[in-house]
């Protein structure tokens, strides 16, 4: 089944694995179990395929990753066959349409910007009709007002079009992760003739994901997790919690806690057979300190790479193996570039004020052909028309809080999978003989 399955809101109790403290900060060495924060959203690998890893939501057909509060921007998975039909159905503008209150470009400027928009609009016509003369009234030449608006458009849609080159190339960065990751798991199987080396460089293979998904996005693609929320955790022992049964005692754990027992989930699934404990503690440990994971998964997987000359493996295909950690690290450092460096800042607040005045001014041009009736919904229309288009790159800017960066790293997990479960060396025919 694939990975894009839904989550069940109700998840099991096993899928709690609370944050292991192993010395990574003076402050957390002394913490008592119970002041630990838990592995609240993880779902182990094994029940993946039964419950799926994410929360959808269901609009008129169509599924994306659930919104939790007005501000998320629109996350979509992987498109599929039937994703594909939906998309490009003849219907769907009705579609839309009907759903455009509950999308995220209007929910995001329903506050302050429509509201704000809305304000002026009435304002304007409540001054113009109740309070100054005819002479008197407040408006903008529509014609010169044109001139604007056909400005702030094509700034607009360059917002967009700069956003979306960011967008792209991020996409394109996690699918040289994901090619670079398959060919070193198949070299691995091919090359490397011990077999505890194989096992510790297929987990590296497996984990580099995981570790760069929470390098690149601070919640590890967790959307749901929340910088200031109060976790539930129950107290009595061991026992899973059941809040029917028991009464839970709330706690507040630091965002930073939170996040690290996420990460400790995912890669003790993947060191779940209690091997290569060493390379766990490593890892987690890197990761607590703020230090620089990704990175030192690639040293993890080149100490690995360069063991397999004192094995027998050939130093021609040793450094074959080294060149795909290479591929790797390319692409790691052109995705911190992109994470790094936004648009220019001027650019961007430059184009925030002048979207502020246009759409402010926008009921003083619409008002002398729409009056007062009819100028607060044009108003609206037109604002919500352009500084959605400018909302929309905003958003695109920051590619890895858009992709579905979990859903790649299941995905080169189950093609590690693959590789290992199936990879059997051919015999000729001839050779048995």
């Amino acid at each position: 089944m694939s990975v894009c399955n839904l989550m069940t809101k109700s998840r099991p109790a096993v899928s709690r694995i609370s944050l292991i403290s192993r010395g990574y900060s003076s402050t957390c060495i002394h913490l008592d179990k119970d002041e630990k924060a838990e592995a609240i959203w993880y779902v182990p690998r094994a029940e993946r395929a039964k419950g799926g890893v994410f929360q959808l939501e269901t609009s008129l057909g169509e599924q994306r990753i659930q919104r939790f509060d007005r501000t998320c921007p629109t996350r979509e998975l992987n498109f599929t066959p039937d994703t594909w039909k939906k998309h490009k159905s003849p219907y769907r503008k009705f579609r839309h349409m009907a759903n455009i209150f509950g999308s995220s470009p209007f929910q995001r400027l329903m506050v302050p910007d429509l509201a704000m928009v809305s304000a002026v609009s009435v304002g304007l016509a409540y001054y113009n009709v109740y309070i100054a003369a005819p002479e008197a009234q407040l408006s903008i030449d529509m014609g010169s007002f044109a001139g604007i608006t056909t400005a702030i458009g094509m700034l607009a849609g360059f917002r967009l079009n700069a956003s979306y080159g960011r967008y792209e190339e991020c996409r394109i960065f996690w699918g040289e992760t994901n090619n670079t990751i398959r060919d070193l798991a198949q070299q691995t199987m091919m090359y490397m003739r011990d077999e505890d080396q194989r096992s510790r460089m297929l987990k590296l293979c497996k984990a580099y994901p995981v570790a760069l998904n929470f390098h690149l996005n601070a919640k590890g693609g967790h959307h749901n997790i929340r910088r200031t929320e109060v976790d539930v955790i129950n107290m009595i022992g061991d026992s899973p919690m059941h809040l029917e049964t028991e009464e839970p005692k709330k706690k507040k754990h630091d965002f930073n806690d939170r996040v690290q027992a996420e990460f400790e989930a995912e890669m003790r699934d993947i060191y779940a057979d209690g091997r290569h404990e060493d390379d766990y503690d490593r890892i987690c440990k890197i990761k607590y300190s703020g230090a620089n994971t990704p990175i030192e998964m690639l040293t993890l997987m080149r100490e690995t790479i360069a063991g397999c000359i004192d094995h027998g493996c050939p130093a021609i295909l040793v450094r074959g193996m080294d060149w795909q950690c290479e591929r790797l690290c390319g692409v790691f450092g052109a995705s911190e570039r992109v994470l790094r460096t936004a648009l220019p800042t001027g650019f961007t607040r430059h184009s925030s004020r002048l979207m502020f005045l246009w759409s402010n001014l926008l009921p003083f041009a619409i008002y002398p052909a729409m009056g007062p009736i009819g100028t607060l919904p044009v108003s609206l229309i037109g604002a919500y028309a352009l500084m959605g288009i400018e909302d929309i790159g905003v958003q695109l800017e920051e590619p890895f809080d858009i992709l579905p960066l979990r859903q790649y790293s299941d995905g080169m997990f189950d093609a590690i999978g693959q590789v290992e479960r199936n990879y059997i060396p051919y015999v000729p025919p001839s050779a048995s003989n």
